[in-house]
């Protein structure tokens, strides 16, 4: 038996003998302490010896503590008003006609920005788009304001009654349990969370079209911070994040579900620098404030922003973006 945990993150549960990915052998990797609340509670981490995967031992039973009004998506601000729809909409339009041109790319201002994903997914904006595990539903909502007219989006911690702002399709269901048929669907930040990640994929077989497209981004446990800060690497989240996937495990689950994955684009960011090394100093992000305000100068602010370009550069980031195609 195992005890991973501490106060009331404590749990007794069966050590994991096997990976959760493919089956195979699991070794210790670190305990890492819940940061992000700051409640300092620890969790075993295992990683698999055949697909790196990193898994947590032992899943919490009352995981929901860590999550409630102190996580992040609890705080978003959602951009709101008749004015902002409108401009959204002529924007969007505009955009989106010219998805073919390159011309697209140039109007966007990041790298990586959801211009890119519907450019390389070939959807539409009349296409069935689904968002699992849209939080507080910002990003249904900027697609919805932007053109597109066939949104859903699900969540288990959904806050209970819809909003009533004109946005279709908000659910409060599970991967697993949620029925539908998809052009795309996209998982922003959110499969890691899922306790099950076979089960998980089957349910991406199931909602994708034949010949549609998953988009999965995710933070990647093969990568420069992982290594350099090891249980401090701050996509750790614990226990939040239950699965710190690979590349080749993800390739893995795709495989076995019918889908081929047909691009990966590094989307880290600063984060994964001065993130860390906050948890390193044992300072929890509630405390450092929005961007690391309270914890780090400007100048620290440009460097990590300047590394983790350049971790990009080389794919060695923390986030990828997976586009994975569903065979027909």
């Amino acid at each position: 038996m195992a005890r991973v945990g501490a106060g009331h993150g404590e749990v007794t549960a069966i050590t994991l003998g096997h990976c959760r990915v493919c089956g195979g052998p699991v070794v210790f990797a670190m305990k890492v302490r819940e940061m992000m609340i700051g409640t300092g509670d620890s969790f075993d981490y295992l990683e698999c010896r055949r697909c790196g995967c990193l898994q947590i031992d032992s899943v919490p039973t009352n995981l929901d503590r860590y999550y409630g009004d102190a996580y992040y998506t609890a705080t978003q601000r959602i951009r709101s008003g008749t004015a902002v729809g409108l401009l959204g909409l002529r924007a969007g339009w505009t955009r989106f006609r010219l998805l073919d041109s390159g011309f697209a790319r140039a109007l966007s201002g990041r790298r990586y920005d959801h211009f890119e994903w519907f450019r390389r997914t070939r959807t539409g904006i009349h296409d069935e788009i689904l968002d699992v595990g849209c939080g507080s539903g910002r990003s249904v909502r900027r697609l919805h304001a932007e053109g597109f007219e066939r949104l859903t989006g699900i969540d288990v911690r959904l806050d209970g009654a819809p909003r009533k702002d004109g946005v279709p399709g908000f659910l409060r269901v599970s991967l697993e349990d949620h029925r539908g048929r998809y052009r795309l669907v996209m998982a922003h930040h959110s499969f890691e969370h899922v306790q099950d990640p076979i089960r998980g994929f089957a349910a991406f077989g199931r909602l994708v079209a034949p010949g549609g497209h998953l988009l999965l981004r995710l933070p990647i446990a093969d990568c420069w911070a992982r290594r350099h800060y090891a249980e401090n690497w701050v996509q750790l989240d614990a226990p939040r994040h239950l699965h710190l996937h690979t590349r080749l495990s993800v390739e893995m689950l795709a495989a076995r579900s019918g889908f081929r994955v047909v691009h990966v684009a590094d989307d880290s960011g600063p984060f994964q620098i001065w993130g860390s090394e906050l948890y390193r100093r044992g300072i929890s992000l509630a405390q450092a404030g929005r961007g690391g305000r309270n914890a780090f100068g400007l100048r620290e602010r440009i460097v990590a922003r300047s590394r983790a370009r350049g971790l990009s550069r080389r794919g060695l980031g923390d986030q990828a973006c997976f586009y994975l195609q569903r065979e027909c």
